[in-house]
């Protein structure tokens, strides 16, 4: 077993490289290799991101604050499964709705979240796919210890208060083939984002997610949404924003939010993938 875990962790770290190498986010079935070598190996406290967050159950349960360095929380969530009849796969949404909306899980986030379990207990993990890394880690099956008042999901400018900070969500469609901003998109980043951003006394991240619907190849539909990404990050540059704040990310056609297979005509699929050609703004700063 040991060297059958070794040699997966060796290929799933090869594919690691490859997926840095060629500047593209990891696919789903990629993430699900990388997270179960993270758990098979019990030596990689870099699949970790350096900010991760815990449930408020496992924060409890394993007393560590937020901000706690990520080779510990590692070394903490190792400890909870073994390597018998480990599982990954993408969560489902009543695993999802039963967790629920707890404190440092962002449900607004693109990013995917997957369940790990060993027959025994299920973890929920969410996956940065470019980075490579687990952003959150709770788990399934366990009462909020801190349970917070419930909030409507983020829509398109909206502000919700979190731990002292301002979070901004934001949203715009892009026409087919076009990474040109709207006047309509500009004329709300001007009203929803741009005034937050300066009214901000420190931005902790500016996070830009570009993505596109299917229709062409996947290398195209990346560099299409990180054109994307880039073109809302020029205009936020121009309006003042420190562009060293700012990072950027394309995912192609990876995290659709519509499949409209229902469509075969041309002119109707690409009216009904619109949702996906989308930019994603993403935000935590200090008011």
């Amino acid at each position: 077993m040991r060297t059958l875990t070794i040699a997966f962790a060796f290929v799933c770290a090869l594919l690691t490289v490859s997926a840095f190498a060629q500047r593209r986010p990891a696919t789903e079935a990629e993430a699900q290799s990388y997270i179960m070598s993270a758990f098979l190996s019990q030596a990689d406290p870099g699949s970790m991101s350096p900010g991760v967050a815990l449930g408020p159950e496992l924060e409890m349960e394993f007393k560590l604050p937020p901000g706690t360095d990520r080779a510990e929380v590692y070394e903490a969530v190792m400890s909870l499964t073994g390597e018998e009849r480990l599982e990954v796969r993408r969560a489902t949404p009543a695993e999802i709705a039963d967790y629920g909306r707890r404190r440092n899980l962002d449900t607004s986030s693109p990013h995917p979240l997957f369940t790990v379990s060993d027959g025994q207990i299920s973890l929920l993990l969410q996956y940065d796919l470019q980075a490579l890394n687990i952003l959150f880690v709770g788990q399934l099956g366990l009462p909020d210890p801190d349970p917070v008042p419930a909030v409507a999901a983020l829509g398109p400018g909206t502000l919700a208060p979190q731990t002292g900070l301002v979070n901004v969500a934001w949203t715009a469609e892009f026409a087919f083939n076009s990474t040109k901003l709207s006047p309509d998109a500009i004329a709300k980043l001007d009203k929803e984002v741009v005034p937050k951003l300066a009214g901000s006394k420190e931005i902790r991240y500016l996070h830009l997610y570009g993505h596109s619907d299917r229709i062409g190849s996947a290398e195209y539909n990346r560099r299409l949404s990180e054109r994307r990404a880039e073109a809302v990050r020029a205009y936020l540059v121009s309006k003042g924003i420190d562009a060293g704040k700012i990072e950027v990310f394309g995912y192609g056609k990876t995290l659709p939010v519509k499949s409209c297979t229902e469509h075969k005509e041309r002119a109707a699929l690409i009216a009904c993938l619109a949702p996906n050609r989308r930019i994603v703004v993403e935000v935590q700063a200090m008011p």
